[in-house]
């Protein structure tokens, strides 16, 4: 019980869910696709969104993770618990998301303004929800609060801005990025406080 009045904030998110993929979906995207682009958000986006697509990559954030855990093992102990709850929650994250696509099946927005969902595939076309860049940043955003508060507005802004983008560049609908942002966190909470609690630095 105590888990899910902790998490009942993601419970309302993961309840509007079905208002977005059969209703509002369709409408931001075709807005998306038709008055977006003639803003200057879209540009601003259109111009970071291949160093979004690198950074925010789920091996790109394994890779820092096993980077920053060799450096708290190996130079500075401050790190190591850090590296190592987030080195297990992005791998944790990746394979949850991975099934999931593919179990799911659905179109993405490049594709169909619908809501098509196939079912198990690996068609590279439909494996759109949730969005896998999403989960992996929220994830890594939850961690990395829990062990440095006092960059915790840098680390979900930087997750935020990862979950537009995916938006912005027409890959995914706005429920696969929602769906998204509900897993991570979730998958970064249950791991970090249930199987591998987190250790953070007295200092912190």
């Amino acid at each position: 019980m105590r888990f899910l009045r902790e998490t009942k904030s993601l419970i309302y998110i993961a309840c509007l869910l079905p208002l977005f993929i059969f209703y509002l979906d369709k409408i931001i995207v075709r807005w998306m696709k038709y008055s977006y682009k003639y803003m200057e958000m879209h540009r601003l986006f259109k111009y970071i969104d291949p160093y979004v697509d690198i950074v925010g990559n789920g091996l790109t954030l394994i890779l820092f993770a096993f980077i920053l855990f060799l450096f708290g093992k190996y130079v500075n102990n401050r790190f190591y618990a850090a590296g190592r709850s987030l080195f297990a929650g992005l791998i944790t994250a990746g394979m949850v998301v991975q099934i999931l696509k593919h179990l799911i099946g659905r179109a993405r927005p490049r594709l169909t303004h619908d809501p098509v969902f196939i079912g198990p595939s690996f068609q590279s076309s439909y494996d759109s929800f949730p969005s896998g860049h999403t989960v992996m940043v929220f994830c890594l955003a939850y961690i990395l609060s829990k062990h440095f508060p006092k960059y915790k507005i840098i680390f979900y802004l930087f997750a935020v801005t990862v979950g537009f983008d995916r938006i912005g560049d027409i890959s995914h609908f706005p429920s696969d990025v929602l769906a998204g942002m509900v897993i991570g966190l979730l998958v970064a909470k249950i791991l970090s406080e249930k199987i591998i609690p987190l250790k953070v630095p007295a200092s912190q």
